[in-house]
C-alpha cells in the first residue's frame, strides 16, 4: 500500500520551477511562510529549551522535512543552524529547482536534498 498520489506529484512537478518566485503560483505559501517559521521556532525553542537569543538557535538539531517541495521550510531552518534533510516524491522538486552548484552550496549550508527512490519515473 502506498500513500503516493501520482497526480499530485505530477501537478507539483509541472510547476517546480516556480517554488522561489514570490509572485508566482506559490505566493500564498511565501506570504504565510514567516508565520510557519515563527511557529516552528517557538515550538522548538520551548521543547528543546533553547535560548532564543542565540545566533543559530537550531545548531545541533537535525530536521527532516518530508514533502519539502522546493525547500521553503528547509532553507530557513538551515539558516537558523539546523542540519536539514529535505525529501520529496517529486524529483523535479528536488533537482529541478537547483543547479548542481546551488545544491553543493545548500549541502555546505547543512541542507541535504533527497528524492524518494520509488517515485522516480519519467514524469518526475
Amino acid at each position: 500500500m502506498s500513500t503516493i498520489n501520482k497526480d499530485e506529484i505530477n501537478k507539483f512537478s509541472k510547476i517546480a520551477d516556480e517554488w522561489w518566485d514570490i509572485d508566482g503560483k506559490f505566493k500564498p505559501l511565501h506570504m504565510f511562510n514567516p508565520i510557519r517559521i515563527e511557529h516552528i521556532l517557538d515550538i522548538a525553542l520551548n521543547y528543546f529549551k533553547i535560548n532564543k537569543d542565540k545566533e543559530f538557535p537550531f545548531k545541533n538539531l537535525k530536521i527532516l522535512d518530508i514533502g519539502c517541495g522546493g525547500g521553503l521550510i528547509s532553507e530557513p531552518m538551515s539558516r537558523l543552524g539546523a542540519d536539514v534533510t529535505g525529501i520529496d516524491a517529486s524529483n523535479k522538486n528536488i533537482y529541478g529547482t537547483t543547479t548542481p552548484e546551488e545544491r553543493l552550496e545548500l549541502e555546505e549550508e547543512g541542507i541535504e536534498l533527497a528524492s524518494i527512490p520509488w517515485a522516480k519515473d519519467k514524469e518526475n
